[in-house]
């Protein structure tokens, strides 16, 4: 069937799931290849800063430890005012300058020889000092008193020189550890920055993927689904000129909207068919009333209801008066057409007065009457009888057909029968016995004899 033909448009659903699962593999593998590197950098990191940077952080920790000794040995030798001491403080500070030599760090290597010198001038010029103070028994003279000031001099200003240098190895020192501080911190901060990027887009990633999927199910899958579902129960409803949905975007969606769309169609024309085949079925085909099967249905409906309680109902068997001759003498053609006048007589009184008429068979008519007594019925009986008597029909030739029918009439409330069929038998009884009275005529089934015949002459 054409409709279960493959769209030329549109997406197949199996590429687009193809293509969705190397997505996913293709991040599962950028997110771990990502993840890894992010792992290694912060281990290099790591290890960065336990080889080099801890260890020259502890160093320069050392350092400072030792230049603040150094700079209490300098105070120590300056105020010492005998000789040994002095000696003493000496060999510590050049030991502990010398451990300055095992650094890397020209600055350090070149403050600490420069402490070493002050202090060998300070002790050199305190021991000269001395030798002036203490000149074996000799008077202090004028001179001796200005080389003692001049010495002392000397020996105060490689102490300060001493002091200054100590100081701007501390304060070199200290700039040395915030500039490596820094750095570790400006490291740890961008290996942390990294990782928070990262890890934001590695979990973002899959959320807007996951957004991004569900409004596509949504709104193409679930959307599609669900719209032919509505229009299968629309269908199903006997609604099936309902507004096209939306093509769908994926084939396979669009294949089914297809086919439900041609199963639309084709229930509509079903369902067309059906009403003209049950019209057909339930009404004559020249004279639009109802068929004998049709009314037999009516019948037994009204039968069972007077049986129940109901309003007692009435049956008028209608013939028309030498229909053979009509067909004989004017052609089938104009037979048809008193068929059709009459029909269209009997419907007035069926739209009227509430009857049920059919066309039993041939020139033979049926009117089922519910909820009238006898003298409305024979009424009733009498005006249809003098309504076709009045109709105007004409030949091929445009002669007037003149037209006559005899009907045959029973009650149920005069004659309680057990069957349809009876009151039906009855009536048709009655209508031959109308016809052998001499046409024209409407006779009655009743309880005044088999029949009780009404014998009104009528003209033809």
């Amino acid at each position: 069937m054409t409709f279960l033909r493959k769209p030329r448009h549109g997406i197949s659903m199996r590429i687009v799931g193809r293509v969705a699962l190397l997505l996913v593999c293709l991040y599962a593998g950028i997110a771990a290849t990502y993840s890894v590197r992010f792992l290694n950098g912060i281990e290099r990191d790591a290890q960065t800063a336990r080889e080099e940077q801890i260890p020259l952080i502890l160093s320069q920790n050392r350092n400072a430890l030792k230049i603040e000794r150094a700079a209490s040995l300098i105070r120590s030798v300056y105020l010492a005012h005998d000789r040994k001491i002095e000696r003493q403080i000496q060999l510590q500070l050049q030991t502990l300058c010398q451990s300055f030599t095992l650094d890397e760090n020209q600055t350090l290597i070149d403050g600490a020889r420069d402490i070493a010198a002050s202090v060998k001038v300070i002790v050199s010029t305190r021991e000269a000092s001395r030798k002036l103070r203490d000149p074996d028994g000799a008077e202090m003279t004028a001179e001796i008193e200005t080389q003692i000031r001049n010495t002392d001099a000397a020996s105060a200003e490689a102490y300060q020189r001493a002091i200054l240098t100590a100081d701007r190895l501390s304060e070199t020192l200290a700039t040395d550890a915030v500039a490596l501080a820094d750095s570790m911190a400006s490291t740890i901060g961008s290996a942390a920055r990294e990782v928070k990027l990262g890890w934001t887009l590695i979990l973002t990633l899959p959320v807007l993927f996951l957004v991004v999927t569900l409004w596509v199910v949504s709104r193409h899958v679930m959307a599609p689904i669900g719209a032919a579902i509505a229009r299968l129960e629309a269908i199903s409803s006997g609604n099936s000129e309902g507004a096209d949905p939306r093509t769908p975007v994926f084939h396979e969606l669009a294949t089914i909207a297809g086919a439900v769309k041609a199963y639309g169609a084709l229930s509509s024309d079903l369902s067309r068919t059906n009403t003209l085949l049950k019209i057909l079925s339930d009404r004559d085909g020249l004279t639009g009333l109802a068929n004998r099967r049709s009314l037999q249905g009516v019948l037994d409906g009204a039968f069972q209801a007077a049986k129940s309680g109901g309003p007692d109902i009435g049956v008028m068997m209608i013939d028309l008066d030498h229909f053979k001759a009509i067909n004989d003498t004017y052609g089938h053609n104009a037979g048809d057409a008193c068929l059709v006048a009459v029909a269209a007589a009997l419907q007035l009184f069926e739209e009227k007065d509430g009857l049920h008429v059919g066309r039993y068979g041939g020139e033979e008519f049926v009117a089922v009457v519910s909820g009238r007594d006898h003298a409305a019925l024979a009424g009733l009986a009498e005006r249809v009888r003098a309504a076709i008597m009045a109709l105007d029909v004409r030949s091929e030739n445009g002669g007037r057909i003149s037209l006559t029918t005899s009907i045959g009439v029973s009650h149920l409330a005069e004659r309680p029968l057990d069957s349809v069929h009876r009151l039906v038998s009855e009536a048709d009884a009655a209508l031959y016995q109308a016809k052998r009275e001499g046409r024209n005529r409407v006779g009655f089934a009743g309880p005044a004899g088999p029949y009780d015949i009404a014998k009104r002459n009528r003209q033809a």
